[in-house]
């Protein structure tokens, strides 16, 4: 260990002055810089100097009283142990606790992916959270714990956590009450504020006032994301039923405009018998939300395609039924995922 280094004032080094031989405390570096505690390693020297009263006080008087006090000089001498700035407290280290925080933040009050957003913001790391997670199951959402498809923890496990997902508790209460007004262009969620993600599988069309279309709100939140407009048009080309009213090719809004030169989709049959034996008609789609291994499974760009080719709630809600017992659904969309529950409230069922 280095010897504590401090530099001695002067006339300080005055023998057995304070009743102890401070030469033999105090030796002079080898390179002559200073002073430095000879065995007292880690030890910060504090020298203090008190007047005490002798005799008796409390005689005032302008003249000098032969009663009045006099005084004496103590000096002490002592030693203490020095605070390492690296043993100091640090506000900006303090973490709150990943149970307080999925408490405070989340949709549910168990851990999801807003939790996830704020622990990384407090400087957690993926390996930290994920170990958190598999020693209290019982804290985190039950579609995002370990061995649960298309969740939190699996997305932590390959790398790619896709905080489009957050929600917030303001919006998890508001959906509680919503109620979709209805109509073609009708909302069907409480509108939901334009933000940037990352770790998405595809551009993200949460955003806004219906999480199955893309529309201006999911523009922005794109661009905040990072995406450039060449790259949002090369999305939308490939999924251009997530466009409807004037956000489609043509349309007066900037998506219309953006998209103008795409070729307007051909309007799709209202029955047919795809969809792995689906009644409702409704296909399986290619890649289900950008997943290359999710053709098999109905998901959300099937539903899109459904709404798009005005199929009722009640219709989709029977597809999810149908894909569901033929074990095609996962994660949010399997019975009890939010998907899932959202489209039966709809369709009344």
């Amino acid at each position: 260990m280095t010897a504590s280094r401090y530099k001695a004032p002067k006339g300080f080094l005055a023998g057995n002055r304070f009743g102890l031989n401070l030469f033999d405390l105090f030796k002079e570096d080898e390179d002559g810089g200073g002073y430095s505690l000879s065995g007292f390693e880690g030890l910060a020297p504090s020298f203090t100097t008190q007047n005490l009263e002798k005799g008796r006080g409390g005689v005032l008087g302008y003249k000098t009283s032969p009663n009045a006090p006099k005084f004496s000089r103590v000096s002490a001498f002592s030693l203490t142990p020095e605070q390492s700035a690296s043993s100091a407290p640090s506000a900006s280290t303090a973490k709150a606790d990943l149970g307080s925080i999925a408490a405070q933040y989340g949709a549910t009050g168990l851990f999801g992916h807003m939790d996830y957003v704020k622990a990384k913001d407090q400087g957690y790391t993926d390996e930290q959270i994920g170990d958190w997670m598999r020693k209290n199951p019982d804290l985190v959402n039950p579609v995002n714990r370990p061995g649960a498809e298309g969740g939190l923890y699996e997305q932590l496990a390959r790398g790619s956590v896709n905080t489009a997902q957050a929600t917030t508790r303001e919006f998890a209460d508001a959906m509680k009450t919503f109620q979709p007004p209805g109509g073609e262009l009708g909302a069907t969620q409480v509108f939901k504020e334009a933000r940037a993600y990352e770790g998405a599988p595809q551009i993200s069309t949460l955003f806004g006032q219906d999480a199955k279309y893309f529309g201006g709100e999911d523009l922005k939140a794109a661009r905040m994301s990072g995406y450039s407009d060449q790259e949002i048009k090369d999305f939308l080309e490939e999924n251009i039923n997530l466009l409807r009213g004037g956000n489609v090719p043509g349309g007066e809004n900037e998506l219309g405009q953006l998209t103008a030169e795409f070729k307007q989709p051909e309007p799709q049959p209202s029955s047919s018998g795809g969809g792995g034996g689906s009644s409702t008609g409704i296909g399986l789609s290619a890649t289900v939300e950008g997943n290359p291994e999710g053709a098999n499974y109905f998901g959300g760009a099937d539903v899109a395609a459904a709404q798009s080719a005005g199929r009722s709630a009640a219709d989709i809600f029977k597809a999810f039924q149908d894909y569901s017992a033929q074990g095609k659904t996962r994660g949010p969309n399997a019975p009890g995922g939010s998907e899932y529950e959202k489209w039966k409230a709809l369709a009344g069922a």
